[in-house]
């Protein structure tokens, strides 16, 4: 009888390991269907020629702070996953009546109490389908992270990019300037040789070319850190990557008016909605609260050996909840879906903000570009080849022409800063809207 029972035993021990092992083997694929799995590698090559586009596809593959955010995404999905899942069945032995140095008759499971009992906790008041569209409506918000560090790296993108174009026009302009002052120089070295120049202004227009020698050795710099810090930000770790860019500044006007940009962005950014979705969360998060506070089932079916009988035996149990109810978390919830509320009160405010600032940033910058390109370029330079042809023909003094050289100088370089100025005020406009970005 002994043995049999043994023999009993030891088989429902195979068979509880048998469960356990299918379901240590089966984790991967619940892995893989909550959608954890091994990290794609990513690209880390740049081409010659990098276009805008281009940029934006390799960010979106390599760059940590994207990757990451995705990485999130696919955490919430896990508690989701966890939050659907029914409480474990619990596996209750009991025994009793045990003898000790006591001699007795019959076998020695005659004379004991053995319980065996399964327990089944039951949730009530869809507690489990309210934990569960807690964590739902915590996928939104994680998605919608997502899209807002996307929408910030993109502008972070654009405006390395553009770093790279600016500078790349600096070192362009200054090497033009240079080249052509070093013509005034050579000229005027042979006009020396002849008699019609004095020495003082060779040696005055050779110390005047320091300015725009340091002009070209200020933008190949810049280009060289721009370029670094751009491929930063691509997630490229080889620094010494060779490559060009293939935009240039140019000017674009924006048709779309403030109100119209202002509904779009309400309707559009990231960051609202994320902040709409954690408000949702704290009024689900507050209805589960209320729901913690009913009181859960928690039924029982076993077997029990009392001496020579044998019984089924099952039950239930059910606190009373007469005492917690779960008050401090449902206060704690009504506070937290109160401040929710108010931080997305203010973030409205911020966007409509944020949008009228950069509209007013495009606007006054297209009015420079406009009154620029009009008037004082074409003027300058205008004056610079007047100035250039009358000092070759020895018409007009060092001075003057000098003055003619810096004038242009300073408005060709403000006319590119004011390009870039207004490029990167159209890219924060677009972002503050919140384009929809590419996944």
């Amino acid at each position: 009888m002994m043995c049999s029972a043994f023999r009993m035993t030891q088989a429902r021990l195979s068979l509880l390991f048998l469960c356990v092992s299918l379901l240590t083997a089966a984790q991967p694929l619940i892995a893989e269907q909550a959608g954890v799995g091994p990290e794609v590698q990513s690209a880390q090559v740049v081409p010659t020629l990098l276009t805008l586009e281009l940029a934006t596809e390799i960010l979106l593959q390599n760059n940590p702070a994207i990757l990451a955010a995705r990485q999130d995404v696919v955490a919430a999905r896990g508690d989701v996953l966890s939050a659907d899942l029914w409480p474990n069945p619990e596996l209750g032995f009991d025994v009793e009546n045990l003898p000790v140095g006591i001699e007795r008759e019959g076998t020695f499971l005659d004379g004991q109490e053995l319980v065996l009992k399964v327990e089944q906790l039951i949730e009530t008041a869809g507690k489990r389908g309210k934990r569960t569209a807690v964590a739902e409506r915590g996928v939104e918000v994680s998605q919608a992270e997502l899209l807002e560090t996307i929408r910030l790296a993109k502008f972070d993108l654009q405006r390395r990019y553009y770093d790279v174009v600016m500078a790349k026009a600096s070192l362009g302009l200054s090497s033009e300037i240079l080249d052509q002052f070093d013509e005034i120089i050579s000229l005027t070295e042979v006009r020396y040789q002849q008699g019609e120049a004095s020495g003082l202004e060779v040696s005055r227009l050779k110390t005047e070319r320091m300015r725009f020698f340091s002009d070209q050795s200020d933008a190949a710099l810049g280009l060289s850190n721009s370029k670094l810090a751009l491929l930063e930000i691509l997630g490229v770790a080889e620094m010494g990557a060779e490559f060009d860019v293939a935009e240039e500044l140019r000017f674009h006007e924006i048709g779309a008016s403030p109100s119209l940009l202002e509904e779009q962005a309400l309707a559009n950014r990231p960051d609202l909605v994320a902040q709409t979705s954690r408000l949702h969360r704290a009024l689900g998060e507050e209805e589960y609260a209320k729901a913690l506070g009913k009181p859960d089932l928690v039924p029982y079916f076993g077997y029990r050996r009392d001496f020579f009988l044998n019984a089924l035996t099952f039950g239930v149990s059910l606190p009373l909840p007469f005492f917690d109810r779960n008050q401090g978390g449902v206060a704690r919830a009504i506070a937290e879906t109160s401040r929710e509320r108010q931080d997305l009160r203010q973030k409205e405010l911020q966007v409509r903000r944020e949008v009228h600032e950069a509209y007013n940033f495009v606007t006054a910058r297209a009015e420079l570009i406009r009154a620029l390109r009009a008037d004082y370029v074409p003027s300058a330079r205008r004056a610079r080849d007047i100035a250039q042809a009358s000092y070759s023909l020895g018409a007009l003094d060092l001075i003057a022409f000098l003055d003619a050289e810096r004038a242009y100088r300073e408005t060709l370089l403000g006319y590119n800063q004011a390009l870039y100025d207004h490029q990167l005020a159209t890219f924060l406009l677009r972002a503050v809207v919140g384009e929809e970005p590419v996944q």
